[in-house]
């Protein structure tokens, strides 16, 4: 078993998320203040926020294993699995182009969820970015800290397997 840590944050995605928590962690303090008091609804917007961090703190991948049949991502909510025998291709992606959030976090702690209609990204790095095409078409994004060993480590794989 090989085990991977996920690259820490760029800057811009480190920005973001700064300015994110102190926005969702100050603003429902700051509400208790405003006039005329609306208690239920300040309490409502404490968790509702305090939640949002909570929520997207648990998606941020805390170790990538590639074990001898699977790539596996751990996170707070448990572990996605990767069967090596389905990868179709893996390549390291250096562009931060343009992506559509379908649905995840767009930018706290990283980016997690389905962009581009039915990619699914683990990423908290957009620099380091590695995308893993499976033989149906799923893609997963990955972001270990360092993705030309992870790559060459599942290359190597893929060449074992053929030979």
């Amino acid at each position: 078993m090989i085990k991977f840590q996920t690259a820490k944050m760029d800057s811009r995605t480190r920005t973001m998320t700064i300015i994110l928590v102190l926005f969702l962690l100050i603003f429902p303090f700051i509400s208790f203040f405003f006039e005329p008091r609306r208690t239920v609804i300040s309490i409502f917007s404490l968790v509702i926020m305090y939640g949002v961090v909570l929520i997207s703190y648990a998606f941020v991948p805390k170790k990538i294993l590639i074990t001898d049949s699977q790539i596996l991502i751990k996170n707070l909510y448990g572990t996605i699995t990767i069967d090596l025998n389905e990868i179709y291709s893996i390549s390291k992606v250096e562009k931060t182009g343009f992506n559509l959030r379908t649905f995840g976090v767009g930018g706290l702690f990283g980016y997690f969820g389905y962009f581009n209609g039915k990619d699914v990204w683990y990423v908290t790095n957009i620099h380091k970015k590695i995308k893993i095409t499976l033989k149906s078409g799923k893609v997963y994004m990955l972001s270990p800290e360092n993705p030309d060993d992870f790559s060459n480590e599942i290359q190597k794989w893929k060449s074992s397997e053929i030979s």
